[in-house]
């Protein structure tokens, strides 16, 4: 018996249906995205239909193959192109969607769903729904051709390809889903409304010569001051309304304007920097982390640590965390990940999220020395959000005020710089971070703030730090905030 030749031109087929899914598709959703956001009303379940419709009419006229794995082949390779670039660039970038990988490859790669891409960013801040998005194109082009071949009566066989192709879009879907369920872990995304303890302060409230700056005055006039070769003076953000009132109390013709060339607030790392650099005279603020020590030590710059006054490393959850003190034990536990809900620690049933800070940050450098004692730490969470320019920004996040969280900063930031009722400060090993016991030294996280130096080059650099180690100065360090050395 002669055989008889399958009619359709399956190269044919394939390119036509191919391009059709690879671009149409995402086109037609695009295009509903866009018609919606202009009438803002969502429109995603128009152009669904239109698909269903298109692919509706495509099956009724078409020659389609009998196999199911020849019918669905163009749609299922397209599925796996798109998925395979979702995850190669999702994972590459670590998760951030600020990433050059997403602006540059991944936009390129998936032209057809640039307006999706464009409306995700800026609305949702995130390209999350793409994998969603993809599958439902698939699965709407798929049932859409299965349907109309029932209703016309056209023959499908399923034969054992349609399985593999089954087992590999599991395969991807998992890859893709396992990737969005560690994000969730390591990223924080979303709450944006939510308070926190954060390098968000206001610096002019404690900017020296402004007028009504919160910064503390003296009760009586200093014993020194300096008309000219004023020392230059930077460092962590905690220090600033410290050594910004001492430079207002003892600095004499300059106004708002001419101190700025004086007095900075470059954060920790930022100022440790300018140290190095021989930009600024004096660093206030917590001791130097192994890496700036090091950086120090490649620029031939060696520096002197002059304790100002003591403060309290403080670690805080949320007020209505039946959990009011930890041990030392516990706290490594918690941030190396072995203690992992609060149940154990006496706390709710909540999954614990411990927050940690940049490296290099005065609070990141006392954790890694006191706290953690030479133990490592595990990546820290990550966060996106969007500032008002709808740039995408990834950092470590900073402890914000979620029910399960903990975080850590210094007692005068968080209840003097930035106090929050809606956090409360954790006893260590039964101890509170009182002045009393800071001054004591009873409780453990008890750490110098230091007047740090790299060479006298200014004749008055030591002046100033010896008018701040008086009975005057620290007096003034009392009343500034901070217990007195």
């Amino acid at each position: 018996m002669k055989k008889v030749k399958n009619k359709v031109n399956l190269r044919s087929y394939y390119i036509m249906t191919g391009l059709r899914a690879l671009f149409l598709s995402p086109v037609i959703v695009s295009i509903g995205q866009l018609i919606g956001a202009a009438l803002s009303i969502p429109l995603i379940i128009i152009p669904i239909i239109l698909l269903a419709l298109f692919w509706v009419l495509y099956a009724r006229v078409a020659k389609l193959p009998e196999n199911a794995s020849q019918i669905f082949m163009p749609i299922f390779v397209v599925f796996c192109y798109y998925m395979g670039v979702w995850i190669c660039v999702f994972g590459l970038s670590h998760y951030y969607f600020g990433s050059s990988l997403f602006s540059g490859v991944y936009s390129i790669l998936t032209i057809p769903f640039f307006i999706i891409n464009v409306f995700l960013t800026m609305a949702a801040g995130d390209y999350s729904s793409i994998p969603l998005i993809n599958a439902g194109i698939m699965a709407v082009t798929v049932l859409s051709i299965i349907i109309t071949c029932a209703i016309c009566k056209k023959k499908i066989i399923y034969d054992r390809k349609i399985i593999t192709y089954g087992l590999i879009i599991i395969c991807l879907s998992g890859v893709a889903g396992y990737q969005q369920f560690d994000r969730d872990k390591k990223v924080l995304a979303g709450y944006d409304d939510t308070e926190r303890v954060a390098d968000e302060v206001d610096l002019y409230a404690y900017h020296p010569f402004f007028n009504d700056n919160q910064l503390a005055k003296p009760k009586e006039a200093p014993a020194v001051s300096f008309a000219a070769n004023y020392p230059k003076l930077d460092g962590a953000t905690a220090a600033y309304p410290v050594y910004a009132a001492t430079a207002q109390a003892l600095y004499k013709g300059l106004d708002a304007e001419t101190v700025e060339q004086y007095i900075t607030c470059s954060n920790t790392n930022g100022a440790y920097e300018r140290l190095i650099n021989g930009e600024i005279d004096i660093f206030f603020g917590a001791q130097p982390s192994k890496q700036q020590i090091q950086k120090a030590k490649e620029n031939g710059v060696a520096f002197t640590l002059t304790p100002i006054a003591k403060e309290a490393f403080v670690f805080f959850v949320n007020k209505d965390n039946p959990v009011n003190s930890l041990t030392l034990g516990q706290l490594q536990d918690i941030y190396q990940k072995r203690i992992t809900n609060w149940r154990d620690v006496g706390g709710n049933n909540e999954k614990i999220t411990p927050f940690q800070r940049p490296d290099n940050s005065g609070s990141q450098t006392i954790m890694l020395a006191r706290v953690m004692q030479g133990k490592p730490l595990p990546p820290p969470l990550g966060e996106e959000y969007a500032d008002g320019m709808g740039e995408i920004i990834s950092q470590v996040a900073v402890y914000r005020n979620y029910s399960s969280a903990i975080g850590y900063s210094f007692r005068y930031f968080a209840t003097g710089m930035k106090p929050n009722e809606n956090i409360k400060l954790l006893a260590i090993n039964a101890i509170e971070p009182t002045v009393e016991n800071i001054r004591n030294g009873a409780y453990p996280f008890v750490i110098d703030a230091y007047a740090v130096t790299a060479g006298l080059k200014n004749e008055n650099t030591e002046k100033l730090i010896n008018w701040i180690l008086s009975k005057q100065g620290q007096d003034f360090i009392e009343q500034c905030g901070y217990v007195r050395e």
